[in-house]
C-alpha cells in the first residue's frame, strides 16, 4: 500500500486560515490517501483511519466527502481518482454497494499481500467474508480488466446515494476544465444506471401519498448498514426488536468472535443488538436471495425480518434526483456529446417529484418532525415476510433533521424543525449542552454523543434552506469542541489547543472523544476541512451558442460536399454506361469471329501445309467483314433504323 506522498504538498504546505485545525486536518487527510497499484492501473482512496488495519477497505460516505474536501483544496484531479475507485463495485444493474474491498498480490519472492484480507472482519468493518464466496447474480460487478487486482463489496448493502449530489459538488469546486466536464459525463452515465435501479428495482411501485397513515413501504432499507444512523442510536432497539426476538428465540450464534476493534468502536450496541446486525447480514446473504419485491397491489415480500423507511435515505435520494437534473442540464449547455435527451430530463424531473414526495410522506405533522417508519412485516408459511403497511418510530434523534438535505419546499416545515434545534427542554430539544449537536434529543441527564458527521449533514442542510446563523451555529461549534475552545463567538481558532483528536464522536458533556481506543478519523477530518474552508459560488459558464453565420456557413459547406457527391456519382455513371456499351460490342466480335469459322477452319490433311506458310491463308471475305469501317456502318444503320 503506498502513500501519495509526492502529492501531499499541494495538501499540506497550503494554509487559507492558518489556524492549528487546518493544518493538522490537512497532515491527516493527506496521508491517509493510499493506492494500490496494478500493472495497468492505480485505485486510489482514503484510508478510514490513521492505522493499516483497514487497509483496502472503501467506505463509500468517507470517500465522497473526503473527495469533495479535495477538490476545495484544489485537488480535483484526487476526486475523480476516488470516484473511479469508488465505481469499481458497481454492478451490472446499476446498484452500487456501501463497501469495497479492494486487494492486490504483488508478484516478488516474498508474495507480500496488500490490501483488504478475506475475513469476517477488517478493523471495525465488516469483512469481505461476511458477504459470501459469490454475489448475487443481479448484482455481480464487472471484473477489472486487471487480472492482479481483485475487487469485492458489501453485495447485499447499497450505499446511501450521495452520489449524484457530490459528484456534481466536486464539478463545481474543481476549474471546471474540459477534462472536468467529461468526467462529470463519465459518471452521469453510471448514475444514471444507479438511479434507474434505485427507482425501477428497489421502489418500482411506490405510492405517492403524502400523508403517513397511507405511507406504502418506498423506499425500503433493509440492513443499518445502508443508513447513517450510528448503530448505539436508541432507534435500533425498537427498528430491530423482532430481529432480536428472533435470533433469542432461535438461539442463533453467528459462530464468530466479535474483535476487539468492533467493541471498542464508539457506537458498539451490545451484544443483543449486534447480533440482530450480523443475523440480518448473514440472512440477506443466505441463498443470495435478497430482492425486496413490489407489485401492483401495494405490498411488500422479502426474505429477511427487517424494512424501515429511512428519512435521511429519503432526502438524500430527493437531492440526489435533483441534483441529476442538474448535471443534465450542465452538459446541455456545454453542448456535450453525451448530454440528456428532452425526454431524458422529463424522465428525471418526474423521479424528482417522486422521491420528494416520498420524503414527505415522513412528516408527522402532530409532532412538527419528520420520522422513521418501521415496515410491519409478517411472516409466511414458505418463510418470507410480507407486508402493505408501516408504523412511525417516533424515536428523537438528530438523524431525523437529515430530511433538510434537501432543500424544503414549505418553508413552515424548517421553521418548526429549526426550533427544535434551540430547544432546551421537551422530547424534541436538541440544544442540551455546550456544544451542538447532541445525536439524541430530549436533554436528559444523560449524556448523548456529538458526532461530527451528524453536524455536518444538519449545518449543511440548514444552509440550503436559508438558515444561514443557525447553520453557522452547529458548524462552528463542532469546530470550537474539537480545539478545545468555548463555544462562543470570541473564541479564535487559531488559539487551538496543539494536539489535537478528530474522533468519530465527542461526549456531550465532558467533551471529550468517545470510544477506546481513539484514531484519527479520515471522515471527520475531511468533514471539518469542508466546514472550515470557504466554499466558492456554485455556478458554471455555458457554452455560447452555435451563432447564425455559423449555421450558414455550415450549410453552405454541406451543400458544396453534396454537389461534388453528386458529380462524382455522375461521372462513375457515365462511365459505367460506356463500359457496358464496350461490352456490347466485344461481345459482337465474338459473335461474328463464331459465324465466319468455317471459312478458316482447315481439314487435318491441310495441316501440314498451314503450318508451313504461317497462319494460313485467311479469305478476303472474313477479312473484310473485320473491317472497323464496316462495323461502324452496321451500327449506324442499325441506329437509323431505330
Amino acid at each position: 500500500m503506498t502513500s501519495f506522498l509526492q502529492d501531499s504538498s499541494s495538501i499540506t504546505n497550503a494554509s487559507i486560515t492558518n489556524t492549528p485545525l487546518e493544518s493538522q486536518a490537512r497532515s491527516i487527510l493527506a496521508s491517509a490517501i493510499h493506492s494500490i497499484p496494478s500493472a495497468t492501473s492505480s485505485y486510489s482512496y482514503p484510508r478510514a483511519y490513521n492505522s493499516s488495519n483497514v487497509d483496502g477497505v472503501v467506505d463509500s460516505t468517507t470517500l465522497l466527502i473526503a473527495a469533495r474536501t479535495l477538490s476545495k483544496l484544489g485537488r480535483s484531479d484526487l476526486s475523480w481518482d476516488f470516484l473511479r475507485t469508488l465505481f469499481l463495485g458497481q454492478s451490472s444493474n446499476g446498484f452500487l454497494p456501501r463497501l469495497i474491498y479492494l486487494n492486490h498480490t504483488n508478484t516478488d519472492n516474498k508474495q507480500k499481500f496488500e490490501g483488504a484480507a478475506w475475513s469476517d472482519f477488517i478493523g471495525s468493518y465488516p469483512g469481505p467474508k461476511l458477504f459470501g464466496s459469490k454475489p448475487p447474480e443481479e448484482h455481480a460487478i464487472n471484473p477489472s480488466l486487471d487480472a492482479e487486482t481483485k475487487v469485492w463489496s458489501s453485495n447485499t448493502i447499497m450505499a446511501t446515494p450521495h452520489h449524484a449530489t457530490s459528484i456534481l459538488e466536486i464539478f463545481y469546486l474543481s476549474n471546471q476544465t474540459s477534462d472536468d466536464v467529461d468526467n462529470l459525463s463519465i459518471f452521469y452515465s453510471k448514475l444514471q444506471n444507479w438511479h434507474t435501479y434505485l427507482h425501477q428495482q428497489t421502489i418500482s411501485n411506490c405510492s405517492d401519498a403524502r400523508h403517513a397513515n397511507d405511507t406504502f413501504p418506498c423506499l425500503i432499507v433493509r440492513h443499518p448498514l445502508e443508513t447513517e444512523i450510528d448503530m448505539k442510536s436508541p432507534l435500533w432497539e425498537s427498528a430491530l426488536m423482532n430481529v432480536t426476538q428472533i435470533v433469542r428465540d432461535k438461539k442463533w450464534n453467528s459462530g464468530m468472535s466479535i474483535p476487539k476493534e468492533v467493541k471498542d468502536s464508539f457506537d458498539y450496541p451490545g451484544d443483543d443488538i449486534y447480533n440482530s446486525y450480523i443475523y440480518l447480514l448473514q440472512c440477506l446473504n443466505e441463498g443470495n436471495n435478497n430482492v425486496t419485491s413490489q407489485n401492483h397491489t401495494n405490498y411488500t415480500k422479502q426474505f429477511c425480518p427487517f424494512g424501515m423507511l429511512d428519512v435521511g435515505v429519503s432526502a438524500v435520494l430527493a437531492k440526489a434526483d435533483m441534483d441529476m437534473l442538474m448535471i443534465g442540464q450542465i452538459l446541455a449547455d456545454k453542448n456535450h456529446l453525451t448530454r440528456p435527451t428532452m425526454d431524458e430530463m422529463a424522465y428525471t424531473k418526474a423521479r424528482t417529484n417522486r422521491s420528494m414526495d416520498m420524503l414527505h410522506a415522513l412528516w408527522d405533522e402532530d409532532r412538527g418532525s419528520f420520522f422513521n417508519r418501521l415496515v410491519t412485516l409478517t411472516q409466511t408459511d414458505d418463510g418470507w415476510y410480507n407486508s402493505n403497511a408501516t408504523m412511525p418510530l417516533e424515536t428523537s434523534i438528530a438523524y431525523n433533521f437529515f430530511s433538510m438535505i434537501d432543500p424544503m419546499l414549505n418553508s413552515s416545515l424548517v421553521a418548526k424543525m429549526s426550533m427544535q434545534l434551540l430547544q432546551r427542554s421537551g422530547k424534541l430539544s436538541f440544544n442540551c449542552g455546550s456544544y451542538p449537536l447532541w445525536s439524541v434529543g430530549g436533554c436528559t441527564n444523560n449524556s448523548s454523543p456529538i458526532i461530527p458527521l451528524v453536524n455536518y449533514r444538519v449545518s449543511t442542510g440548514l444552509i440550503r434552506n436559508g438558515e444561514l446563523g443557525l447553520g453557522a451555529y452547529v458548524s462552528y461549534g463542532l469546530l470550537n469542541l474539537i480545539c478545545g475552545l468555548p463555544n462562543s463567538d470570541e473564541s479564535n481558532l487559531t488559539n487551538c489547543r496543539e494536539n489535537l483528536d478528530f474522533a468519530d464522536a465527542f461526549d456531550g458533556a465532558s467533551s471529550l472523544p468517545i470510544g477506546n481506543n481513539i484514531m484519527q478519523s479520515s471522515r471527520t477530518t475531511a468533514v471539518v476541512l469542508d466546514l472550515l474552508l470557504p466554499t466558492k459560488e456554485f455556478a458554471y459558464e455555458s457554452e455560447p451558442p452555435i451563432s447564425a453565420s455559423s449555421v450558414i456557413f455550415l450549410i453552405a459547406a454541406e451543400l458544396v460536399v453534396a454537389f461534388a457527391v453528386g458529380v462524382v456519382c455522375l461521372v462513375l455513371s457515365l462511365n459505367l454506361m460506356r463500359r457496358a456499351n464496350a461490352d456490347e460490342e466485344g461481345d459482337e466480335f465474338v459473335q461474328l469471329v463464331n459465324e465466319h469459322q468455317h471459312l478458316y477452319e482447315e481439314s487435318e490433311d491441310d495441316e501440314d501445309a498451314a503450318n508451313a506458310s504461317g497462319i494460313g491463308a485467311w479469305s478476303l471475305e472474313l477479312i473484310s467483314s473485320m473491317s472497323p469501317m464496316k462495323w461502324f456502318s452496321r451500327n449506324s444503320a442499325s441506329a437509323n433504323n431505330s
